[in-house]
Formats: structure tokens, C-alpha cells, sequence
């Protein structure tokens, strides 16, 4: 179970709508995004994107490219994606969003290498909680559970309102076996966002580990109700109350 990364920039999307002096295929394009029908996202996209324009003063180009990265990233088209990125940091060089987006694909692409690479370019031009966030999930990847622990404290210093962080914080604790604490990161993180059963199914697992069964079923059960058809879910349900009944 894992969260898909690209959610978090969507509200920079809608935001994009605002900040901009937006003509109406974009915002057409932004609502049909938001309306989860990416093809013909993309195709309005297409309708308007000039690429002359990438550089010229006032061109929409930067905005509409970033629309299409997303929606083709939710397409799964991750190449292509990429492609209209790496163009964003070409026509805005001082934005860290497209560095951000991009180290996400890569990691979600397995080159980890390539992400790390990104995520430290974006590092030297911001101090974003994301960047950190990034560099804490190659880390946890890489089972490296210190550094990644180091990289998400950052990232919830910096933003601590940022779940995701705190989830992958509890699970690079749990990987250094330290339960108690991960049950802290991840009770943060449900407190934050307590309709994900991720975060609540991670919850459940550290009760379990404390011996605490009737709250590792609360909160399996919980995370049931978010995610009914979950195998992981369902068998970690049936396992808790298997043993509850010997």
C-alpha cells in the first residue's frame, strides 16, 4: 500500500488557474483535469499549446505544459510527462515544481539515482518540505531508515501539516523496529488526513506489534471501510481476529 505522489501538487494546479492570466482552453483543460478525464485534458492542452510560445514574455506555455505533465502522469505516461517538465524548468528556472514533480515520477520509475539528482538541484533553490520528503523516500527505499528518518523530520519541521511525511516517517521507524514511535508518526499523520486507510491500516500494524489487539482491530476495521476489497487489509482483519477468538 502507497500513496500515489502526484496527488500532492494538484492543489498547486488549481492554484495555477488563479495566478495566471488563464485563457479558456486552460482553464477548460484544469477543470477537465480535476474532473479526473485526462484524455480530453490533454487534448484541449493540445489545442492551445503553441510551443513557438514556450519563451515568450506572457506565453501560457509553462502552465499548460505543467497541466499536461500531470495529467499524462496520471495516464501513466511517465516519459512524456517528464518531457513537458524538464521544458517547465527550462521556461521558469527559478520554480522548483517541476524538480519536485519530476523526482517523484523517477522514484515512481525505480532510478532512484536520477530522482536523488533532481531532488538535490531542487534542494539548492528551496527549502521545500517536499524536496525533503522526496530525499526521505529514496532513503526509505534504499533502506537507509536514519537518513530517511533525518530527511522526513526535516520535512514535518518545515510543514506539519504534511501526512505523507509523517506515514513514511512511522515506516522507516518501523523499520528500525522502534514500534512505539512509529505509532506516534502515524497517529500524527491520521490526525492529519483520517479518511486514508494507508495511514490507518500502518496505525493498526504498530498496535498489533504493541500487543494491543482490540485497538490493532479498530483501526484495521476502520481502514476497511475506506478500502472494502483490500487483500492486505482484509487478511490483516482476519488475522487480528482469529486471535482474538484462541
Amino acid at each position: 500500500m502507497h500513496f500515489n505522489l502526484s496527488i500532492i501538487m494538484i492543489a498547486a494546479l488549481a492554484i495555477v488557474s488563479f495566478t495566471v492570466s488563464a485563457s479558456a482552453s486552460y482553464t477548460e483543460a484544469l477543470k477537465l483535469f480535476q474532473e479526473k478525464n485526462y484524455k480530453d485534458s490533454i487534448k484541449k492542452i493540445s489545442e492551445e499549446l503553441n510551443t513557438a510560445d514556450d519563451f515568450k514574455q506572457g506565453s501560457p506555455n509553462y502552465n499548460l505544459r505543467y497541466l499536461a505533465a500531470h495529467a499524462l502522469w496520471k495516464l501513466g505516461n511517465r516519459d512524456t510527462a517528464s518531457i513537458h517538465l524538464r521544458k517547465c524548468m527550462e521556461i521558469k528556472k527559478d520554480s522548483v515544481d517541476p524538480y519536485i514533480d519530476l523526482a517523484m515520477i523517477l522514484i515512481e520509475s525505480k532510478k532512484l539515482i536520477d530522482a536523488e539528482k533532481i531532488a538535490r538541484k531542487a534542494q539548492s533553490m528551496s527549502e521545500s518540505p517536499m524536496v525533503y520528503y522526496i530525499l526521505g523516500k529514496i532513503n526509505l527505499i534504499s533502506r537507509n531508515y536514519a537518513k530517511a528518518i533525518e530527511n522526513f523530520e526535516k520535512a514535518n519541521s518545515i510543514n506539519p501539516d504534511l501526512y505523507i511525511s509523517y506515514n513514511d516517517l512511522g515506516i522507516a521507524l518501523l523499520g528500525l523496529k522502534k514500534t512505539s514511535q512509529a505509532n506516534t508518526a502515524f497517529s500524527i499523520a491520521n490526525e492529519l488526513n483520517s479518511h486514508s486507510p494507508e495511514i490507518l491500516n500502518n496505525l493498526a500494524v504498530t498496535y498489533e506489534k504493541l500487543g494491543n489487539n482490540k485497538k490493532a482491530l479498530e483501526f484495521f476495521l476502520k481502514a476497511g471501510e475506506f478500502d472494502i476489497n483490500n487483500p492486505v487489509i482484509l487478511k490483516n482483519i482476519a488475522r487480528v481476529k482469529a486471535r482474538k477468538q484462541n
